[in-house]
């Protein structure tokens, strides 16, 4: 909000004479007056009862300022502000008229089923009519809105409360921390795909945190959120808010790099560091964290996920994926070496990718599997799609370079048409892994330099050792390198290849 509600004025006064608790219902200077559930001060714990803290209600008292995602309500509406043009408790309610919301009461000025009520103001891609909780027809059976039989008529009610909802703001349901409200649908049978099982799996995205996360964190005056993260000791969190924004998203397509419908209406960061609002490309939603953050890479990560020490490492992937680093995989622009002949159809050397072609779940839409898109969860390390081992002495095969596999046509990557003819060798005589010579992202100008670092080459320095000088790769123009290192023994010293 761009104002500061103060005390409660006007109308809104007479109101909490009762709402608040403290005086005795129906007393009037003229007698009393004969109430439902009795004349004594409202019993606190009842939802009549807002009590004498407001954070957990709409606000009210104040002079809206309409903006992007809201506006003033429309001349005659049922709803309206007071002679000052404040937001009163009397927008919304109307004390003559009790069943002005036939189903629900409460002296609503008008129905509130499929968030009728609440877009008269907060108007949003769901008060378009395009998100996907705007048009779900999926049964809806919860007590939060008892008259609803779809996701689309419970409207705003099933996340959000007007009265005595989280102090913290946003009017969500009390008890519900992080990504609770979410997984109460999600991870149950209303929803297409039970997103708690993906939780559950050995890597996971969304860490279930309790009371770590906030949508509404800041770092400064501006209202910039909190990510990427400044600070180097702040634990590293994330919520399905971060990715989603629930008022938006949809299930448009889309082709990458651009983001599809279930990113809609969320904010990135761009390839160039600035905030993006609302992101255009899914990896713009991607960089929030994994872009500029100061807490990378995670402390105590590596049970169970083995982290590959390179000899030029960068853990900033919006450095790595700059159309001027010095190799990459092609996600913010098409990839530099014109030479891929392993590439399968329909992918070409001018094709992009999107983040989730590799990080998204193992029995999804990409493997064939009836799993949901996206990185929820995995069983694969770094929540990949598929296999990707690393470590040395791997048995080359289908399944253990599956991911990638995916892009790469197996039998000409490992033949003599492959750009380096000479992987078979390597992968499969020696057992050496595709991870040991290359990075899957990228290398930064920060970290190498395109002479050096050509063909997304960084070494794994557990497998690949100095020769007396630091392990190096250099490409000496189209189709040709060479490299100094010593890899399982043998010394490779100026050791020229095709490349």
């Amino acid at each position: 909000m761009s104002t500061r509600p103060g005390a409660p004025t006007g109308a809104s006064r007479l109101c909490l004479s009762c709402h608040d608790g403290t005086i005795a219902v129906g007393r009037t200077r003229n007698g009393e007056i004969a109430m439902m559930g009795g004349s004594s001060p409202i019993a606190v714990g009842r939802k009549s009862n807002l009590g004498t803290d407001l954070r957990g209600s709409h606000p009210i008292s104040f002079r809206p300022a309409p903006g992007r995602r809201s506006a003033l309500p429309p001349s005659g509406d049922a709803v309206k502000l007071d002679r000052s043009g404040e937001v009163q408790c009397t927008s919304c309610h109307d004390p003559h008229a009790e069943w002005g919301d036939p189903q629900v009461g409460k002296f609503l000025v008008k129905p509130s089923a499929g968030a009728a009520l609440c877009t008269t103001c907060h108007t949003s891609v769901w008060g378009q009519g395009l998100s996907s909780h705007a048009t779900s027809s999926s049964a809806w059976t919860s007590p939060d809105a008892p008259s609803a039989t779809t996701v689309a008529q419970a409207g705003c009610t099933p996340c959000h409360t007007s009265h005595g909802g989280d102090v913290r703001g946003r009017l969500l349901r009390q008890g519900t921390t992080d990504d609770d409200l979410c997984l109460a649908c999600h991870a149950a049978t209303t929803t297409r795909h039970d997103i708690g099982r993906e939780l559950g799996k050995a890597s996971a995205h969304v860490s279930r945190s309790r009371g770590i996360h906030d949508p509404a964190e800041k770092t400064d005056g501006a209202g910039r959120g909190r990510l990427p993260e400044v600070s180097a000791g702040a634990p590293r969190h994330v919520a399905c808010v971060d990715c989603h924004n629930p008022h938006a998203s949809n299930p448009a397509p889309a082709i990458a790099p651009a983001t599809g419908g279930a990113l809609a209406g969320v904010w990135g960061v761009g390839i160039d560091g600035q905030r993006v609002d609302p992101a255009r490309f899914e990896y713009e939603v991607c960089l929030k964290c994994h872009g500029d953050s100061a807490n990378k890479p995670q402390t105590g990560a590596t049970t169970g996920f083995d982290r590959v020490q390179r000899a030029a490492q960068d853990f900033n992937l919006r450095r790595v994926f700059e159309p001027s680093a010095a190799s990459y995989h092609p996600v913010a622009a098409p990839g530099k070496n014109p030479l891929v002949p392993s590439l399968k159809a329909p992918y070409s050397t001018a094709s992009m990718i999107y983040c989730t072609d590799c990080h998204a779940s193992d029995d999804g839409a990409g493997v064939g599997g009836a799993g949901p898109r996206g990185p929820h969860g995995s069983s694969y390390a770094h929540l990949l799609e598929r296999q990707y081992l690393t470590s040395d002495r791997t048995i080359e095969g289908p399944s253990s370079y599956a991911l990638c596999y995916k892009c790469h046509e197996r039998t000409v990557l490992l033949s003599n048409a492959s750009g380096f003819p000479s992987h078979a060798k390597h992968v499969i005589g020696s057992a050496t892994p595709c991870s040991a010579c290359h990075d899957a992202h990228g290398v930064s100008n920060v970290a190498g330099n395109d002479r050096e670092n050509a063909h997304l080459v960084s070494f794994d320095l557990s497998i690949v050792k100095s020769s007396g000088v630091p392990p190096s790769y250099s490409s000496d123009g189209p189709g040709h390198g060479s490299c100094n290192l010593t890899c399982h023994g043998r010394v490779h010293d100026g050791v020229s290849d095709r490349y």
